[in-house]
């Protein structure tokens, strides 16, 4: 029975013993946590607190410097530490800035506090980017709002739908206003379509039901506008037809172009069909004019802008990467004589032309402008500061000369002086229909002491109607 006792005594004993070193472990181990850890944590708040409410943000980068060397038993881990801790106080404002818990402005103070110090840490640049997101939105919200106080409907709708759908606060304010917007200006525009369209402005008839379509889902808005197209469908045939029989080929695929945003896919398609006939058809007619004057003309480009330059090619150019109008000029007025008959004079059959068209155009060769350079060569300086053109004694064009854009080339003892010019298309149609009707055509270059003055022979007469029918069959 002792030795029961006894062995009873030593496990009482050895369970107080456990007992009490147990409850000096638990004592003892928050101690340490209260003594070492809190007080770290504590400390450590208190920097980042310091750093973020404290000191202003030209200077935080330095206090920045000096807290990571302060004189603390925690100096390695606040190193290690304070950065983190200040960007997960950052994260925090930001997440409660994009929940709208907080205004921008408050939320701004901590951005600018921590973007200088960690601009390039991937964390601070994805918050960053991500609270731009959530600020554009609200602004697109506020600007919605105010456009919408103008009465500016279409305006504020577009702003509306700039709002972010994961800005829940925003979003749904952004909802119900585009509603009421949208309610209000849909009677306007059915109204206003209805409208257009009794006036057959087709274009704009359907803008209005369009914009309806996109921003409102209505049966009945729908088939209305389908109504239009089809309406308008049929009158734009008609119209392209109209300019096919007048060979207006030109103004028939801008029409087409003009016209192509104000139909559905089907018709759009379509219309697109026609125009790529019709172009095709231009080129063919193109080609053909290009290839009657091959061996009369010469095709150069302009490396500085990609135009090419179409230009009778009895003028010898020099191999070159851009066509240099100087250049061409100069050979110009001294090298092509004028063609005349075997009856008139020697001295007149020596002379110089006095007109040179040329062309330039677009690397598709689908559009063309045309200038004529108008000058002589001569012993005499007139600086002339008008030039008239005469069909049969009859004024038919007269050109007030540009100081600015005249040249004078001295070559010995004689100058060429000379100025380019860029007629409009009418200009380019009615100079080819006096050409083709008359060989009389004289030009008068009206200086301040002189004029002088020369008939068009041959060779300008008909160079005028070789560029004006390429003109034409590019253009028309």
């Amino acid at each position: 029975m002792e030795g029961v006792k006894k062995t009873r005594g030593c496990q009482f004993f050895s369970l107080k013993v456990g007992l009490v070193l147990a409850i000096v472990f638990i004592f003892g181990g928050a101690f340490y946590y209260n003594h070492h850890v809190i007080l770290y944590r504590n400390q450590l708040n208190l920097l980042v607190s310091y750093l973020y409410d404290e000191v202003s943000p030209n200077q935080v980068g330095a206090v920045y410097q000096r807290m990571l060397n302060v004189d603390s038993d925690y100096r390695e881990r606040i190193k290690n530490d304070l950065e983190p801790a200040m960007i997960s106080r950052y994260q925090y404002y930001a997440n409660l800035y994009m929940l709208r818990k907080i205004e921008y402005e408050e939320y701004l103070q901590y951005e600018q506090v921590i973007e200088p110090l960690f601009f390039s840490n991937d964390e601070v640049i994805e918050t960053i980017g991500q609270v731009e997101k959530y600020y554009q939105s609200q602004r697109a919200y506020l600007k919605g709002f105010s456009l919408q106080q103008q009465g500016l409907i279409e305006e504020a709708i577009d702003s509306y739908q700039e709002v972010m759908f994961n800005d829940e606060y925003y979003y749904e304010l952004a909802k119900i206003q585009r509603r009421e917007c949208i309610q209000s200006i849909k009677n306007q525009y059915l109204t206003e379509a209805h409208q257009y369209y009794e006036q057959k402005n087709y274009i704009e008839a359907i803008r209005r039901l369009d914009y309806l379509t996109q921003t409102d889902q209505d049966e009945l808005v729908n088939a209305l506008k389908w109504y239009y197209e089809s309406e308008f469908y049929v009158e734009a045939i008609k119209t392209v037809d109209d300019f096919l029989a007048k060979d207006e080929l030109a103004s028939a695929i801008s029409y087409l172009q003009q016209i192509s945003d104000s139909f559905s896919t089907q018709y759009a398609e379509t219309l697109e069909l026609k125009r790529s006939e019709i172009s095709l058809q231009r080129m063919k007619r193109r080609d053909k004019v290009m290839s009657k004057y091959a061996a009369k003309i010469q095709v150069n480009l302009n490396a500085e802008n990609g135009h090419q330059i179409i230009s009778y090619n009895g003028i010898p150019l020099q191999a070159t990467t851009s066509f240099n109008v100087i250049s061409f000029a100069t050979n110009t007025f001294t090298t092509v004589k004028k063609e005349v008959d075997e009856s008139v004079e020697e001295e007149q059959a020596e002379q110089y032309i006095n007109v040179m068209p040329l062309l330039v155009t677009n690397s598709e060769l689908t559009s063309a402008t045309m200038s004529i350079l108008l000058g002589y060569y001569s012993e005499f300086l007139n600086d002339f500061e008008q030039v008239d053109i005469y069909a049969e004694n009859q004024l038919l064009y007269s050109f007030d000369i540009d100081s600015t854009q005249k040249r004078q080339v001295w070559i010995d003892e004689c100058v060429i002086e000379w100025s380019e010019v860029e007629l409009s298309t009418q200009a380019v149609y009615e100079l080819l229909n006096e050409v083709q009707a008359t060989t009389s055509l004289s030009i008068v270059f009206r200086g301040p002491l002189m004029n002088h003055s020369f008939e068009l022979e041959l060779v300008e007469n008909a160079v005028l109607i070789m560029m004006a029918d390429i003109y034409q069959s590019i253009n028309k």
